[in-house]
């Protein structure tokens, strides 16, 4: 929780501990131990000296309880919403009922038996709720996450007055969608669901066309509109890690202008003179049908890269020996397995867009016959891309099922040889279970030395037949 709401990064030593100390899941536990020992009283007998040590540690647990309510609260952006929140409304009861019971006419009201019963019973119900919180508190902090945020960054990439990509305001880009000038290209990055709906009723699209197809989809696609097409894809980059990490942009075109959307801030969109223009023919083609042969190139181009790093990560997992396999190895291994599935299901999907644009199953507003060719070109190249991580996908796999198969095996041989010493061992635990640790003064006809004998003579054969069937070997 702390890393979601205070804006500063745990670098320190000291911050890392305080981080930890006022994390959702130590306070979650504690929630958990505060109902545990609220309960106690009431289903066993204590004595004066553990009531009052159970008081004590509750005490201590809402008091800490307090201290990250009121931290919370001073490093909030939003304080009004932060004392609005439906949880910290259900934090701050569970601090504020145990202190009221310290009030003197609550105290003499708890006399009764009755009465206290019912604080108790309050109190666990506040607990509780406070320990389940923390799932549905994760939840919505993974789909904040994930969701837009604003404010909406403008950029003008292309147009008449603009010559390079440059900063541009909310109210130049509802204009521009409002009386949009030809060859014009406008960027948004990070835009709420709010922004969302008057960028579409500026640029006089369906209600939800914006939010269907930005935020309410997870794989490449091409839509048609009345005067307009939208195309979704994801734009793949490195992380500092070495992750892949993958940023969704949606292309809305019309026959002379374009204007593409972003999740989140990218510096992805950029300028480029010629686009997709490999020569004369391709320069005079519709400006929606360049930009966005360019967008696509820029698209694969990436994706080639992300494809050529996969391999060569593949070829230095294949070079660590069997007799290795470390769970490091394995993580990698299957990161990458993880990664390629993702570029596969992309690509996938990609590529039929593209082969439909170079087939002219779709087209965007404004194309000719002739303005098919660059997608069929760029279809060309995501197939290729596509069968290459196919490729990859399925040497990734037999490498992983080599290592396996070679810690199975290895496991395999450990199993027999305890199966072996158990066999083995079995054979003096019984006999010495029948007969007793003392063969003197007992009614058993045998001597020690014929025990031995059996024994021996038993444990010889089950080493015979284990060899036999090749376990020893």
């Amino acid at each position: 929780m702390l890393r979601a709401e205070f804006p500063f990064h745990v670098e320190r030593q000291p911050q890392r501990l305080l981080a930890w100390l006022l994390d959702e899941a130590l306070l979650g536990f504690l929630a958990i131990l505060a109902t545990a020992l609220t309960l106690f009283p009431m289903l066993f007998a204590v004595g004066p000296a553990v009531s009052s040590a159970i008081d004590s540690a509750q005490w201590c647990i809402i008091g800490w309880f307090a201290v990250e309510y009121g931290f919370a609260l001073a490093v909030s952006r939003d304080r009004l919403a932060f004392l609005r929140s439906p949880w910290r409304l259900l934090d701050l009861a569970t601090i504020l009922i145990p202190l009221a019971s310290l009030l003197p006419s609550v105290s003499r009201a708890l006399l009764s038996s009755p009465v206290l019963r019912l604080v108790r019973l309050i109190r666990i119900v506040t607990f509780g709720v406070r320990a389940s919180g923390i799932v549905v508190r994760d939840q919505r902090r993974a789909l904040a996450a994930t969701a837009t945020a604003g404010p909406a960054q403008v950029l003008r990439v292309a147009g008449p007055a603009a010559a390079a990509p440059t900063p541009a305001s909310w109210d130049e880009a509802l204009q521009w969608l409002r009386a949009p000038a030809p060859g014009g290209w406008f960027h948004i990055a990070s835009a709420n669901a709010d922004e969302l709906r008057q960028i579409g009723e500026a640029a006089g699209l369906p209600a939800g066309f914006l939010e269907t197809n930005l935020v309410g989809t997870s794989y490449p696609h091409f839509a048609g509109g009345r005067d307009c097409a939208a195309l979704f894809a994801w734009m793949p980059e490195l992380d500092a890690s070495g992750r892949t990490d993958r940023h969704a942009v949606l292309f809305v075109a019309w026959a002379d202008r374009v204007l593409s959307l972003s999740r989140r801030a990218t510096p992805l969109v950029e300028r480029r003179d010629t686009l997709a223009a490999a020569d004369e023919t391709d320069a005079r083609r519709p400006f929606a049908v360049r930009t966005l042969a360019g967008e696509l190139d820029r698209v694969l181009l990436r994706n080639e890269s992300l494809v050529a790093g996969f391999e060569q990560e593949l070829r230095a997992l294949e070079d660590v020996p069997v007799r290795e396999s470390q769970p490091a190895f394995f993580e990698r291994t299957f990161r990458l397995k993880k990664e390629l599935s993702a570029a596969q299901s992309d690509l996938w999907r990609l590529k039929n867009v593209l082969a439909d644009l170079g087939e002219r199953r779709t087209r965007l507003p404004g194309a000719g016959e002739a303005d098919a060719e660059p997608f069929g070109r760029l279809a060309a190249r995501a197939a290729y891309l596509y069968e290459t991580v196919l490729n990859i996908r399925e040497e990734a796999l037999s490498v992983i099922e080599l290592h396996l198969n070679v810690v199975s095996f290895d496991m395999n041989r450990v199993m027999r040889v305890l199966a072996v010493v158990s066999v083995l061992g079995l054979i003096p635990a019984v006999i010495g279970g029948l007969f007793g640790m003392n063969l003197a003064d007992n009614p058993w006809p045998f001597t020690l030395p014929q025990v031995a004998f059996a024994i021996g003579f038993g444990m010889l054969v089950g080493l015979y037949l284990f060899f036999v069937k090749g376990w020893l070997r």
